[in-house]
């Protein structure tokens, strides 16, 4: 578990004891990294700690998986002293969400390997008293499974509600998970990218800047004070940058608030008027619960309304047994 970004772990300890509780309760070895508990004003730590902590993390033999604690900002600090040979010679899943976006999409260019836009352990695996059912099913069906993980299920609720970490005493109230919008409609095939949309916009410009060409684009945006009128600068800085060019398809996750579907449907039709690739609206991705988890970089087919993975997100463990224990007990990593 590791921190790129901020240092919230340290200032919930008891949501993040509960988020450890939940790995391990199916049936993972959660290991905390040296800077996951530290907090300095804006970020965990200091530049050199937060990357040594990544490479050590990449480096240890005896781990499979490296998960974030939370986003935050400035994690695109650490890309330019990343050793990025370093991480592809000892490839493991990589998971997180909103302000990890840098990372990911640096992680990607720089390697080619794929990484995981999914649940981090504050947000999702802590949630009281336990994590969505939906969100810890498709983690694990993507990270554990060495087969294509097929369509990406549509949640039949959503979660809303925000509560006081400090003081989260009973689960948030759910409520209908509104109807998705195909703005577009069509078929399109291409390799999965994306994250955060204002992390991205970020990126224009440098080293890492996003190149969504033969891809399906999964764009989603965090919560207030960000609003879709941002949304729509982001949109037009990409399109502007010619960052969507070539893209074979966009999806756009659910708003935090309902209320902001119409308005992030204007956004889009606002920023990208001459847009004529399928477009969906309304997707289980990043800053929502329940979250799909999302392996960037493998082949996906969207279909109207339905976004299926093509092919593997992981390869079986050479030393996986033959006889495999119940998925409760053995993920595959």
């Amino acid at each position: 578990m590791v921190a790129p970004a901020a240092g919230t772990a340290a200032l919930f300890p008891a949501r993040l004891e509960r988020g450890l509780r939940a790995l391990r309760a199916v049936g993972l070895r959660p290991r905390l990294a040296g800077h996951a508990r530290s907090r300095g004003r804006w970020t965990s730590a200091g530049v050199a700690d937060r990357v040594a902590d990544l490479h050590d993390a990449f480096a240890d033999e005896s781990s499979h998986a490296v998960l974030c604690t939370i986003g935050g900002r400035l994690s695109a600090q650490l890309l330019p002293e990343l050793d990025f040979a370093h991480i592809a010679a000892h490839p493991k899943i990589f998971c997180g969400y909103s302000d990890i976006t840098s990372l990911h999409t640096a992680i990607r260019s720089e390697t080619g390997l794929i990484t995981f836009y999914g649940p981090s352990l504050l947000g999702e695996w802590a949630e009281y008293p336990r994590p969505l059912t939906e969100t810890v099913r498709h983690f694990l069906r993507v990270t554990g499974e060495p087969r294509a993980a097929g369509r990406i299920p549509f949640p039949h609720r959503i979660v809303r509600e925000t509560v006081d970490w400090g003081a989260d005493h009973r689960p948030r109230r759910a409520e209908r998970a509104p109807t998705q919008r195909v703005i577009r409609p069509g078929r399109a095939s291409g390799v999965l990218a994306g994250g955060c949309l204002p992390v991205l916009r970020r990126l224009v410009g440098t080293r890492w800047q996003p190149d969504f060409r033969e891809t399906i684009a999964v764009l989603e945006t965090p919560q207030s004070p960000y609003d879709m009128a941002d949304a729509a600068e982001d949109l037009l800085s990409l399109s502007h940058a010619g960052v969507l060019d070539g893209a074979r398809a966009l999806v756009f996750g659910w708003p935090f608030r309902h209320e902001q579907l119409d308005d992030l449907e204007y956004a889009v039709r606002l920023a990208l008027p001459r847009c004529d690739v399928p477009t969906v609206i309304g997707f289980p991705a990043g800053h929502t619960s329940p979250m799909a988890t999302l392996p960037l970089g493998v082949r996906a087919t969207l279909d109207g309304g339905a976004l299926v993975l093509d092919e593997p997100a992981v390869r079986p463990r050479q030393d996986e047994p033959k006889s495999r224990p119940g998925r409760d007990q053995e993920h595959g990593w």
